[in-house]
């Protein structure tokens, strides 16, 4: 049996109902936007505080740390860094009015304040300079330059000098074009088999209304009325007329100015790779001197040579000398060395003596160094035979 449940008076219900209307205001409501897009975050904060600090700075350089600040913290949306950062502001804001209103204080600490900004601001301005001139420099490093080749056309590209490295950009659009051909072809297979299923049902519904009117019955046919072939034949013919468009480009020829640009380029490098040799004849270790140091013999040659051919061998790849021993190397090896030209009355440059020489000196100087090497074989072999 359910107990008799009375009814609340109405002094009770007054009074609760007095008590919700106290206790509604007090709780938290949750906006259904982000506080950071809510007007009553914006307006404050942009026209009060904000506007505010940069009417109130007293120098230049404070005036834009605060609008560095501010874009520094406008993409904030935590809450707890939100209100310790509004607070840091709301905190200068009465500063500057303290040091507007003649605080002598506030106002020496402000000006060292400015201070520590204009010596960090000429700072960050020298690092800048410095950080520009490297990217510049790693720019001059790796900028395309012309080795002196051609790259002949093809149908995905028309044709332009051989470049090292080669810009991003080319090789993007010559990529990008090898696929939109890829795409075409395949677009035109597929409006060739479209076009051959319409023929099947043309003729398909050929031999049903051929048997319908035998038989004496009804149909409606849909591939009868309208000419379907002819939007997949122009659509065809349009991607046959961009294909033969582009492949244009493989009998483009090469024009004046591109053919004297390559012309220079060789040169220069001609000219670059001779300044490199004089520049190393003088002793200078280069990046290319390194690189033919760390040179070895191929595998025939590991396989086939002696120890002391595999010495010699490295001297005369590894050096660019064409005198002493290694320019005697070279000549046993039958490499093809410049030969003294006549400069002054017939005489020649000698390299090892380093003056002018006649071509009687020449020969007295041949005949004394076989002299030498044979009376250098005697005393060897009197040794030998003494021993």
């Amino acid at each position: 049996m359910l107990e008799d449940v009375s009814i609340p008076s109405q002094k009770s219900l007054n009074f609760r109902n007095n008590l919700a209307h106290l206790v509604s205001p007090l709780r938290r409501v949750r906006p259904r936007v982000p506080f950071f897009r809510l007007a009553a975050h914006r307006i404050p904060t942009l026209w009060g505080l904000f506007r505010g600090l940069l009417r109130a700075a007293p120098t230049e350089h404070i005036y834009h740390r605060v609008r560095v600040l501010f874009e520094q913290n406008r993409h904030r949306t935590g809450t707890e860094r939100t209100i310790q950062e509004l607070r840091k502001g709301y905190k200068w804001l009465e500063t500057f009015k303290r040091a507007q209103a003649g605080d002598v204080k506030t106002q020496a600490v402000i000006q060292r304040y400015d201070r520590f900004l204009r010596f960090k601001a000429e700072k960050e301005h020298w690092t800048e300079l410095v950080l520009k001139e490297v990217e510049w420099q790693e720019h001059l490093k790796n900028r395309p330059i012309f080795t002196g080749g051609f790259v002949h056309p093809t149908v995905f590209h028309p044709p332009f000098p051989r470049m090292k490295p080669q810009p991003m950009a080319i090789s993007r659009i010559i990529a990008n074009r090898m696929k939109q051909r890829e795409r075409r072809f395949s677009k035109m297979e597929e409006l060739t088999r479209m076009r051959d299923m319409v023929r099947k049902e043309q003729h398909l519904e050929q031999e049903i209304m051929r048997e319908a009117r035998r038989t004496g019955e009804q149909f409606e046919p849909v591939f009868e009325g309208e000419d379907w072939s002819t939007p997949l034949v122009q659509a065809a013919n349009d991607i046959y007329a961009n294909v033969k468009a582009t492949a244009e480009r493989n009998l483009r020829p090469f024009s004046p100015e591109l053919i004297e640009q390559v012309r220079a380029a060789r040169r220069n490098k001609i000219a670059n790779k001779t300044k490199e040799r004089e520049r190393e004849r003088r002793g200078e270790i280069l990046r290319v001197t390194r690189k033919r140091w760390r040179k070895g013999l191929t595998p025939h040659l590991l396989s086939t040579l002696s120890e002391k051919q595999k010495r010699e061998e490295l001297i005369v790849q590894r050096s660019i000398a064409e005198v002493g021993y290694v320019g005697l190397l070279k000549k046993r090896k039958g490499w093809k060395l410049k030969e003294p030209k006549p400069k002054v009355e017939g005489k020649y440059w000698s390299v090892e003596d380093a003056e002018w020489i006649g071509k009687e000196e020449r020969e007295a100087a041949k005949k004394a160094l076989l002299a030498i090497q044979e009376e250098n074989e005697r005393r060897r072999e009197s040794s030998s035979v003494g021993d």
